[in-house]
């Protein structure tokens, strides 16, 4: 079982929010070592997981070379980013597997961290907007 708090946040429109962001570590095979990111988003309504372009390009080198795919829904239905997806080895606490991960043209989508092959894999409770939780 691994827990993350809650970390609140400033909305323009609700004001303070809280939001379940886990901290994760992502193989860079770029650089033949694991890179850690502290505020990955776990949002249950997304498809698949992201990454803004600069994190992608740490992690992999021809970004480019991915399955090419269309995110949408992400920061407005009308906006359409082009993005490539890759199979990323993935490690939160001390479970490591791999995920499908689409790295966004975009240098302004936040991380994400969705159900295909990464919360999925997870028993996930949202625990009253103060916690989330994941078992294996």
């Amino acid at each position: 079982m691994i827990k993350f708090p809650y970390i609140e946040q400033e909305h323009p429109i609700f004001g303070k929010v809280t939001r379940p962001f886990i901290k994760l570590s992502l193989y860079s095979e770029r650089f033949q070592e694991w890179v850690v990111i502290k505020k990955v988003l776990a949002d249950s309504g997304a498809d698949i997981s992201v990454l803004p372009l600069p994190m992608g390009q740490i992690l992999i080198s021809e970004v480019e070379l991915g399955q090419p795919i269309q995110l949408g829904c992400i920061l407005s239905s009308n906006l359409m980013n082009n993005a490539f997806v890759h199979q990323i080895q993935t490690r939160i606490g001390n479970h490591t597997f791999e995920m499908s991960v689409a790295v966004s043209s975009s240098l302004t989508i936040p991380p994400i961290l969705g159900r295909q092959n990464g919360l999925d894999r997870f028993k996930v409770s949202f625990v009253h907007g103060k916690e989330l939780i994941l078992e294996i």
